[in-house]
């Protein structure tokens, strides 16, 4: 939702309040796209005035589901530092059940798919890979005396349970709703039940991986060739284009983009 603000004020701090803080508000966007309600959550009601004022004027893209332009409840806190301007931050949105998304039996087939294609699992090993991703920061962050590895072992099981509850599965089922019929996750169900469809499944993120590997190379393979055709057809290129020097001190390593840093990591994605 914040990608879509199209209009906005950030509220001045209050004269005469005394406190900091963050407010946190509920606001319901209307499918035109303006705020038709704000509901404060949390923080000091002295601030929570002027935060609401403010939201009240901001204005949005409307959010359009399944054709049609929909109403949808977002979470703003909007942080308050007196002689600070004020900031926000805004936690993304509540989309409207569809009749797709409340269809039972769409519901119990998507559940079918999640069963065959272990989505479950896939959650976990996602929660585990993001935990060993986030491992050395929250060690540093621990006090002195604290059972570090015990700490992050128990939140690492936290997190994993709330990656795989009902909760997080309700929210993937809404999403396959959202851009797949009834029919579809049938067919799809169907493949990953055969042999061929649990081999895919098994092998997927590595080819995921191993993909993208590939492409890179065969992009960086390719892209000197494609500079020094443009700078060929292009002659005003020459001599103003790091690419396209002139003369022959034309060096190679200015005609591709550095490589990334060796064992540099690229964001792990939930799911297959």
């Amino acid at each position: 939702m914040a990608a879509r603000i199209v209009a906005m004020r950030l509220p001045s701090y209050p004269a005469g309040a005394h406190s900091s803080g963050t407010v946190v508000l509920s606001a319901v966007i209307g499918a035109d796209g303006l705020v038709k309600s704000v509901e404060p959550l949390s923080g000091p009601k002295e601030l929570q005035g002027a935060a609401m004022g403010a939201v009240r004027e901001w204005r949005y893209d409307p959010v359009v589901l399944d054709g049609e332009f929909v109403e949808v409840t977002t979470t703003i806190s909007v942080v308050f530092a007196p002689g600070q301007p004020s900031r926000y931050v805004q936690q993304g949105m509540t989309l409207p059940r569809t009749g797709a998304a409340a269809d039972p039996q769409l519901k119990a087939d998507i559940l079918h798919l999640i069963e065959v294609m272990r989505l479950k699992e896939a959650q976990a090993d996602f929660g585990r890979d993001l935990m060993d991703s986030l491992r050395p920061s929250i060690l540093s962050s621990l006090p002195p005396g604290a059972d570090a590895e015990k700490i992050v072992q128990d939140m690492q099981e936290r997190l994993v349970a709330a990656l795989q509850s009902d909760e997080a599965m309700d929210r993937i089922i809404a999403v396959y709703a959202r851009y797949l019929s009834d029919e579809d996750v049938r067919g799809i169900a169907a493949f990953y039940e055969t042999p061929a469809g649990q081999r895919l499944n098994a092998v997927s993120t590595r080819m995921e991986d191993d993909l993208s590997q590939t492409g890179r190379e065969f992009a960086l393979e390719n892209m000197p060739g494609i500079l020094r055709s443009l700078c060929q057809k292009y002659p005003e290129l020459r001599g103003n284009s790091d690419f396209c020097p002139t003369g022959s001190s034309e060096k190679k390593g200015q005609l591709i983009p550095p490589a990334s840093p060796e064992g540099a990591s690229r964001p792990k994605i939930s799911g297959n």
